[in-house]
């Protein structure tokens, strides 16, 4: 990331700034707490429920209400946005809740957003021989990303309340991918939990299973 943004996550009403790419959140609190932001260069990844990947083959701007209109039946109150996604050739279609983001251009007019999902997809994979999958924490939510060959089959996000949400979910995406558990690779970020590594370690091999940047509240995604 340019190390003079200021970049803004929110996620389930809650705001974490972090300023000039520092590794430590420079304010955090209620979104309808949000007074300043500083600096004019300002991206806003934002955790959103609703959103669709399109092949930019197959993408046409004049269908934006279809795609949308698969991952969500409701769009009063919610601004739909379609962003580039390079790394796969794509374009990402989702909503935007209104409130949301009028309290954040009230402090910041020039912000860019973008979904969170971006971010993850934006990372770079660690190998292209062998299945992997990127599991990322925001808040009681979590994405679920599953690559074979080093490209992405899937990416989804779900909501979760425990370890064995999270543990139910990775293994539902395995079977929707058919992806081959045993020679996986699990690269892991936001979540701090012992637990978790034990619970994984009954169905992938434990030598597979990294947790990376082992810290919580979205500092793991600055690196």
């Amino acid at each position: 990331m340019d190390n003079q943004q200021t970049i803004l996550f929110i996620s389930n009403g809650l705001f974490y700034i972090f300023n000039n790419n520092t590794e430590q959140y420079s304010s955090k609190g209620k979104l309808e707490e949000l007074k300043t932001i500083e600096g004019q260069n300002t991206t806003a990844y934002i955790d959103s429920e609703h959103f669709n990947l399109i092949p930019k083959a197959l993408y046409d701007e004049s269908s934006i209400k279809n795609y949308l209109d698969l991952t969500t039946t409701e769009l009063k109150g919610k601004t739909p946005i379609s962003n580039d996604l390079n790394p796969i050739d794509s374009k990402i279609i989702w909503t935007l809740d209104e409130k949301i983001k009028k309290t954040i251009i009230v402090q910041s007019p020039g912000v860019v957003f973008r979904h969170l999902v971006e971010l993850f997809i934006g990372e770079p994979i660690t190998q292209h021989h062998l299945p992997e999958i990127k599991i990322r924490s925001a808040e009681n939510n979590v994405y679920i990303l599953c690559y074979i060959n080093g490209k992405l089959q899937l990416s989804n996000r779900f909501e979760i309340t425990s370890d064995d949400d999270l543990l139910y979910y990775t293994l539902l995406c395995t079977e929707h991918t058919k992806l081959d558990r045993e020679k996986a690779l699990l690269n892991i970020k936001g979540i701090n939990n012992t637990s978790l590594n034990e619970k994984l370690a009954n169905f992938f091999l434990k030598e597979n299973i990294s947790f990376e940047n082992n810290t919580l509240n979205f500092q793991s995604y600055l690196g």
